[in-house]
């Protein structure tokens, strides 16, 4: 059942059309994600939904009391209050419930009112309406959700007053207060922005046993993956829809995108056809056949089947000189700030070609080691020693390196003298800064467009060693796909910390986990480490003696689910053949609609291409096959 319908939809600002025609329905219990690049408008969408902007045409119909829970990105909440009267004030209403409750108890207590039996059975039954009531809106789980709540959120003390919060724990308690609400439908932008990875994951926990619907703005692919089970992608303006979580999404998108661009050339060939036969039928005086083949070449010319996407973004990480094979060095490395402790005793080794993830909590002190090897901060007990040839370059996450006054050319030409200005703009070129977007200020630039400008300073210096401190925070999901392939072609060492568990699966070959008593150190991939974190929760676990009906109980279990396991395959291989001869068919029916016998003769096109039509929907439910039995 459709809880909101979304028709028509447009907005412009000035004479950028941001959305046009948009259409989609959000169902009670969908969990969505909303995809697209920067700048495609999907915070718009979020705001006109939550009635914070308005639209310029079309329709937008809701459930009559529908209950919208909005959050912003970056929002924050200030109060004077502490973080747990900030979370209980949500509920006062419940609370006037349980305090008149209380009241009731004690009135139905006196002994006067034992001797009045009707004031007696009216207060009875006020208390039982009203008990109820508390009880169905879920009265008596207040304190423990507001306590979840707080924990998962990462907040130690909930009696800290919110005035001595950071801008990014403000934000963490916005979205905690859109989450206590419990509205029908959560529009959440970017919820995943200043959580840790033990935040996230207790997010995604929360949202998966969310009962109600949610359409989230996440540039988090791993995120995207666990969560949703629906993909709203926002492209040239217009809304596409897609069933499954992220990775389904990329699947079908790229078999969506294969099928346009045959389609396209398809009508790129009747163009030129139709033009050809205009020409032909002019020289021969046949002006009718020529009206009439211009009618429909004016159908076809405005039409472009499949658009190309904006020019990608460029990167390639050089490096001027090969570092010796060890390239860092850390001996009882401790540091403090004041009276807390954040590094203690730390002592190890980073070898030529390492790609290394750093991973714990916010506050941990992550950020600072990153400092302290890139030389920002110093070692207050002992060392931090760099190998043979090496030479860093260090990426601040909050790119407080970057001149708020200067230009984005003269910020880049200032970190690298020995390029020309017309070499810096060519290179700001492949990093999406054309024209004269190069002389725009620091100063008024998007979050993701001075990732870019600190990634340009970063790629330029030719540096062995790069050290990142989230360096995919603010990038849009290509631009981060992007990046990721230029640091797995990077020939040199890499040391980034990262809630990015996509990008740390990706590229790491090496974890060091903050865990509160050190940092433990994993010898592989971010993979590797969840195994061995999962080992590790497994040996924790009690084992109970298990008798012999229960062990052949779970052997007869164990057979069952072996025989399950080869009737999927089987039904997988037979699944995946059916695929590649439909896509043969798909292909022969292509190169038909090409043959001059077939365009020629209207009758015969509209078969074979009803014949195309046919095999491709045949071919999207294989796939829709193939998606269920691989989940």
């Amino acid at each position: 059942m459709a809880i909101l319908n979304v028709s028509g939809l447009c907005k412009s600002f000035g004479t950028d059309v941001i959305l046009e025609d948009i259409n989609f329905l959000i169902e009670a219990n969908d969990k969505i994600g909303l995809v697209g690049l920067n700048g495609a408008g999907k915070s718009t969408l979020l705001k006109i939904l939550a009635g914070k902007i308005p639209y310029d045409s079309g329709n937008i119909f809701m459930d009559k009391g529908l209950k919208i829970g909005y959050l912003s990105q970056g929002a924050t909440f200030e109060s004077n209050t502490t973080i747990k009267e900030a979370l209980s004030s949500i509920f006062i209403e419940l609370q006037s419930q349980e305090k008149k409750l209380r009241e009731l108890e004690i009135s139905m207590s006196t002994p006067k009112v034992y001797q009045d039996e009707k004031r007696l059975n009216d207060l009875m039954q006020q208390y039982a309406i009203l008990f109820e009531d508390f009880k169905s809106k879920g009265g008596f789980e207040i304190q423990s959700r507001i306590r979840g709540v707080i924990r998962g959120l990462g907040f130690d003390d909930e009696n800290i007053p919110i005035s001595t919060l950071s801008g990014g724990q403000k934000t963490r308690l916005a979205l905690g207060r859109v989450l206590l609400q419990s509205p029908d439908l959560l529009l959440l932008d970017e919820p995943t922005n200043y959580l840790d990875l033990e935040s996230i994951q207790w997010l995604e926990a929360f949202l998966k046993d969310y009962n109600k619907a949610f359409l989230i703005v996440s540039h988090d692919r791993y995120f995207l993956d666990n969560v949703t089970t629906k993909i709203f992608e926002l492209e040239h303006g217009r809304i596409a829809v897609y069933t499954g979580n992220y990775s389904k999404y990329i699947e079908k998108k790229q078999v969506v995108i294969k099928a346009l661009k045959k389609q396209e050339e398809i009508r790129q060939k009747e163009i030129e056809r139709l033009q050809k036969n205009i020409q032909t039928f002019i020289s021969h005086r046949k002006y009718s056949q020529a009206e009439s083949r211009r009618k429909r070449l004016q159908e076809l010319l405005p039409s472009p089947i499949f658009k190309e996407r904006k020019p990608d973004i460029k990167m390639k990480f050089d490096i001027q000189e090969t570092s010796g094979k060890e390239v860092l060095k850390i001996e009882n490395l401790s540091f403090s700030y004041g009276e807390k402790k954040i590094l203690n005793s730390v002592n190890l080794q980073v070898y030529r070609g390492e790609r290394i993830g750093i991973i714990g909590p916010n506050g941990i002190g992550k950020s600072t080691l990153l400092k302290l090897l890139a030389g920002e901060l110093e070692p207050q007990e002992g060392y931090v020693e760099l190998g043979h040839n090496v030479f860093p370059v260090y990426f601040d996450q909050e790119q407080k390196d970057l001149s708020p006054d200067a230009t984005i050319l003269e910020e880049v030409y200032n970190s690298v003298p020995g390029l020309t200005l017309t070499e810096i703009r060519t290179f700001l070129g492949s990093l999406l800064f054309s024209g004269d977007e190069v002389e725009k200020q620091i100063s008024v630039l998007s979050g993701g467009e001075k990732s870019r400008v600190a990634l340009a300073k970063a790629i330029l210096q030719g540096a062995n060693l790069l050290l990142l401190d989230e360096p995919t925070n603010h990038l849009d999901i290509l631009s981060k796909e992007k990046l990721e392939d230029a640091l797995m072609s990077f020939n040199g060492t890499l040391i980034a910390v990262s809630h990015d568990r996509y990008f740390l699966s990706k590229i790491t070959t090496r974890i060091w986990e903050f865990d509160g008593d050190g940092i433990a150190d994993f010898d592989g991939s971010y993979n590797y480490y969840l195994e061995k974190k999962n080992e590790s929760k497994k040996k924790d676990i009690p084992e109970n003696n298990v008798n012999k009906t229960k062990l052949k109980k779970a052997r007869l279990l164990e057979r069952k689910e072996r025989e399950k396991q080869r009737q999927a395959q089987k039904r997988l291989k037979e699944i995946e053949e059916s695929i590649l001869k439909k896509e043969e068919e798909l292909e022969e029916l292509e190169l038909m609609l090409c043959q001059p016998e077939v365009y020629s003769n209207p009758e015969k096109a509209q078969e074979v291409n009803g014949a195309y039509n046919k095999v491709l929907a045949e071919l999207e439910q294989l796939y829709e096959m193939l998606d269920e039995q691989e989940d």
